[in-house]
C-alpha cells in the first residue's frame, strides 16, 4: 500500500468512526437538553434503553469527553457494594446547541 492511499484510508476510518457515533451524539444531546444535567450512568441507561443496539461505557465516555457541545460540570461520589466508592462525572449541554446556534 502506497503512502498516499494509506493516508486516505486513515481519513476514511476516522470519518467512519464519527459517523458511527452521530446517532449516539444526537440522542445524548436531546436527553441532556430535556434533563439539563445527568451523570454518566444515567446517560448510559437512557441510551441503552432507547436505542436498539445501545453503547458500551467506554464508547460513551469517549463521546462525552470529546464532543465540544457536551460539558463536564462536576463529579459526584458513588458507592458500590463490591467496588467501594468511586467518582462519576456529571454532564450538561453547552448553551444554545439545539437552538440552532453552533
Amino acid at each position: 500500500m502506497g503512502q498516499a492511499s494509506r493516508k486516505e484510508s486513515d481519513k476514511q476510518d476516522k470519518g467512519e468512526l464519527k459517523m458511527r457515533t452521530t446517532r449516539l451524539r444526537q440522542k445524548i444531546k436531546k436527553f441532556l437538553n430535556v434533563r439539563g444535567e445527568a451523570n454518566t450512568t444515567e446517560i448510559l441507561e437512557h441510551v441503552n434503553s432507547t436505542m436498539r443496539h445501545g453503547t458500551t461505557p467506554q464508547q460513551l465516555g469517549n463521546v462525552l469527553s470529546k464532543d465540544k457541545d457536551i460539558l463536564k460540570v462536576s463529579t459526584t461520589k458513588r458507592g458500590g457494594a463490591l467496588s467501594g466508592r468511586y467518582e462519576i462525572c456529571v454532564w450538561t449541554l453547552r448553551a444554545g446547541v439545539l437552538d440552532g446556534e453552533n
